[in-house]
């Protein structure tokens, strides 16, 4: 084999594993999968510091740029979840859902948010989702399922 189709095919494999997204700055076609604004990990930072309405305002930006990203659209979910705006984190665990119907953080949110609303079956339902999708096991599995167990209405 000479190394121009070595070179082929490796390259060929190269973009099938790591795809062919190009987005520019500010655009509406952002990549979910591309690095994060700043803001995002600042969110994060607020987020463990359970300083969850500052974080609200830092991915209120992001999201100002990121409408498209399902990681944005969960953690919004989860920290109106945790700031006690239930309504508001149904609206944003359905967005993140409807954005990546496999999105395992927002799976296993959206089925704690089922169970503070008194909805096990609906948390289950989430279960069985995440069943599916981590079959080698995850941790959002481990967690849901651990909640539920944990479940007293």
């Amino acid at each position: 084999m000479t190394a121009q189709k070595i070179f082929s095919i490796g390259a060929i494999i190269m973009v099938t594993l790591l795809g062919t997204h190009a987005f520019a700055a500010g655009s509406d076609d952002y990549a979910p999968n591309a690095v994060k604004p700043a803001a995002y990990n600042q969110a994060l930072d607020l987020i463990k510091d359970k300083n969850y309405d500052q974080a609200i305002l830092k991915l209120k930006e992001v999201e100002a740029v990121a409408k498209k990203d399902a990681d944005v659209q969960n953690l919004l979910g989860f920290v109106h979840r945790k700031s006690g705006k239930l309504d508001e984190a149904a609206e944003y665990y359905k967005s993140a859902l409807a954005l990546d119907p496999k999105h395992k953080g927002a799976l296993e949110y959206q089925g704690e948010l089922f169970l503070l609303l008194g909805d096990k079956a609906g948390a289950e339902k989430n279960l069985q989702k995440l069943d599916k999708i981590c079959w080698l096991g995850c941790s959002e599995l481990d967690d849901l399922r651990t909640a539920i167990r944990n479940y007293k209405p």
